[in-house]
């Protein structure tokens, strides 16, 4: 059992202010009370760090410290660090979540792996993304275009490829 710690670095302007109707002066205060709560942020995660809470990852919008310690025991030693549980967000691992999230890494290095194997293979398909074993490519999306192409060689060819990744299924037209 461990305890997590989440420091919230900042998220987007409008959460924190009227975009609508901000002054600058109002953007000045905010960029002070940012700068502000940036300098605080990197003095906790000093003092965690120092006291042997291991940096546990990142999301979009903050940064996590893990500790193998039960939760009043951390409230109370991060008291001791002049760091109030308040502050900070902080969450209970259980022995479970954390075997969850070992898996959880263990997949993405295999899923990281394979995908550098097919890398060399998926190079001159063209701008792709992948969802599960689907491939799919920007010329399966159908775009505006400003002029009709109707008949076109890109056309055909766009349509022949979409025949034979569906496997021969018949796809004349639109």
């Amino acid at each position: 059992m461990g305890v997590e710690v989440d420091l919230f670095l900042f998220g987007k302007p409008e959460w924190e202010m009227n975009m609508e109707e901000v002054s600058a002066s109002e953007i000045r205060e905010k960029g002070e009370e940012l700068r502000e709560r940036l300098h605080r942020i990197a003095e906790i995660m000093e003092k965690l760090e120092n006291a042997g809470w291991e940096r546990a990852g990142a999301s979009l919008y903050s940064i996590s410290f893990y500790k193998d310690i039960a939760i009043e025991d951390a409230k109370e030693e991060l008291r001791q660090l002049g760091i109030d549980p308040e502050e900070v967000g902080l969450m209970e691992i259980e022995e479970e979540d954390e075997e969850e999230i070992e898996d959880a890494d263990f997949v993405c290095e295999e899923a990281e792996d394979a995908e550098e194997a097919e890398d060399a293979e998926d190079a001159d398909v063209g701008e792709e993304w992948r969802e599960g074993e689907r491939l799919l490519l920007l010329e399966d999306f159908e775009l505006p275009r400003k002029s009709s192409t109707v008949g076109s060689e890109r056309e055909k060819s766009v349509w022949k490829g979409r025949r034979e990744r569906a496997g021969g299924k018949s796809e004349e037209g639109r």
